[in-house]
């Protein structure tokens, strides 16, 4: 005898395991309701698991926001006021920046506008006199006084902008003399030297 079981194979069993495998073999169907279900089972657990999780995909909900007439109308209102705003201080700014331009073109203006002015100096000892300042930088030899015809009498015209400057007279090359007819300034080593004024075009200055 043998202590195994020697089972054979019939074609009855092997077209009975066929019928049974069969539908094993072929595509599982899920119900229609399957994904709807499994997502809400997901959304409880991770509700259950992540408390805080629930609350924060608020942001991925939509969101429908229905505005009456009226209150679009308002909303439309404000919406043009702030570009009419906008508006205003463009305009504005283009206003002020205009002014600006003018006043500096007015300003170019006066600064093209000049006087001529006629500096004289009196002495009858000297042989030589210069006029220094600071409209010609105070350079000497640039500007030099001529005998009138009166003796002793020097004297050249100037063309000077408007407003304050400063001068004074170099006589026979070193010395240094201020204008004993106009008003005196002097520098921080006590030189002193002269001030003439010259009024803009128009003005009532003297």
């Amino acid at each position: 005898m043998s202590d195994g079981y020697d089972i054979q194979e019939t074609p009855d069993d092997a077209a009975f395991a066929e019928r049974i495998a069969a539908p094993l073999r072929g595509p599982e169907r899920a119900h229609p309701s399957f994904e709807k279900r499994l997502m809400a089972r997901v959304r409880a657990e991770a509700g259950a698991l992540y408390p805080s999780s629930a609350s924060a995909s608020w942001w991925r909900r939509k969101r429908v926001v229905r505005v009456s007439p009226l209150a679009g109308l308002a909303l439309a209102a404000g919406l043009g006021g702030v570009v009419a705003l906008s508006s205003i201080a463009i305009s504005n700014h283009i206003g002020s920046r205009d002014g600006i331009a003018a006043k500096t073109a007015q300003a170019a203006q006066a600064a093209d506008t000049v006087e001529l002015v006629r500096f004289v100096f009196v002495d009858s000892g000297a042989s030589s006199v210069e006029l220094v300042g600071d409209f010609n930088a105070w350079a000497r030899g640039s500007t030099s006084l001529k005998l009138s015809g009166a003796p002793g009498v020097w004297a050249v015209s100037v063309p000077l902008t408007p407003g304050r400057h400063e001068y004074a007279f170099i006589v026979n090359g070193t010395r240094w003399v201020a204008d004993p007819l106009a008003m005196k300034t002097s520098d921080d080593f006590g030189t002193e030297s002269s001030v003439i004024r010259i009024a803009p075009a128009g003005s009532s200055e003297t």
